[in-house]
């Protein structure tokens, strides 16, 4: 079944989308493992109602814009190669991984992966997929997601790269010099700020050498987005790290497994643990990057055999 090529759906190379990222990553480890992979770019739709169909054709016209007059970047040291303007339908040759935001099966392709990099529906506010789809969770954000006649993996394709060459202690302040707060909303951004916004930095859109610059000298970074790898990196930086809960979410759903939680606190009365476990977060992080690999290859066995059980089924 290696005759067999991936095609990944993702947005461009940015340094500060973790979502693209592992997308990317994930075109490149399979290409590692001998496998034929490419990007090729994304873009979304959704419901079109009788009522309200002006908003999202809007939507769809300021994509093709911006996907015209914007370059689309991959990782310069990774092997993503580009498919441009695929021929649709796709016939059964490819199987076509999509985030789980996206709506439907724009690529119009037989065998589709849907890798939930969070809970679906969270971005958009609905979820479309198709049926005979192959699901498979990034980490624990969808456990007990369940999309009629498909197939969900009860194993979750963690595939991580962290850009350590910023994130570490060198050039940090001391916690006696240290001061102020750094913070940010991201996916969180709909809470309330329920910390002192005085001396206090947000981070969105910065790079990661500002970001890391911030992480060096402040004394406490805040985050109101649950799932970022941003927490973690204020760690290596020495600052201490607190993420804002979600309502009705307790840290035991947040993070069922205490190593994924080391150095971060579910809310400020966490925070004593999370420094007692701070020492911990960067092995943590170096054996789940280099875990990577073993995931992307159990990953592709499993989902090859799933499609070649369902091409049997439809002779």
């Amino acid at each position: 079944m290696k005759d067999k090529k991936f095609l990944i759906f993702a947005p461009s190379y940015r340094s500060d989308n973790g979502g693209g990222i592992v997308l990317h990553r994930l075109c490149a480890l399979l290409n590692g493992l001998g496998y034929k992979a490419y990007i090729t770019r994304f873009y979304n739709g959704g419901p079109v109602y009788g009522n309200d169909f002006i908003g999202p054709l809007f939507k769809i016209a300021a994509r093709s814009i911006w996907n015209y007059i914007t370059p689309f970047r991959t990782h310069a040291g990774w092997e993503t190669p580009i498919y441009k303007n695929p021929k649709l339908p796709l016939g059964d040759e490819w199987i076509v991984v999509y985030p789980e935001l996206v709506f439907g099966n724009p690529l119009k392709a037989k065998c589709v992966v849907r890798w939930l990099l969070h809970r679906p529906g969270f971005h958009t506010g609905h979820v479309f997929y198709g049926s005979g789809e192959y699901h498979v969770d990034f980490n624990s954000f969808a456990q007990d997601f369940c999309y009629p006649d498909c197939k969900k993996s009860v194993r979750p394709l963690n595939v991580l790269a962290f850009p350590f060459e910023y994130y570490n202690l060198q050039n940090s302040l001391p916690s006696s010099a240290r001061f102020g707060t750094a913070y940010c909303l991201r996916k969180g951004k709909g809470k309330p700020r329920v910390h002192d916004l005085e001396d206090s930095v947000l981070i969105d859109g910065k790079s990661h050498a500002e970001v890391a610059a911030i992480f060096k000298r402040v004394k406490t970074f805040i985050s109101y987005d649950t799932y970022t790898a941003y927490s973690s990196f204020a760690v290596l930086c020495g600052a201490a790290s607190v993420v804002i809960p979600d309502h009705g979410v307790d840290k035991y759903a947040w993070y069922p497994d205490p190593a994924d939680r080391y150095g971060v606190a579910y809310g400020f009365e966490d925070i004593e643990w999370a420094l007692e476990t701070a020492p911990r977060v960067l092995d943590r992080m170096l054996v789940k990057e280099a875990d990577s690999l073993k995931n992307v290859s159990l990953f592709a066995e499993d989902v090859l055999q799933y499609f070649e059980n369902s091409s049997s089924l439809d002779m």
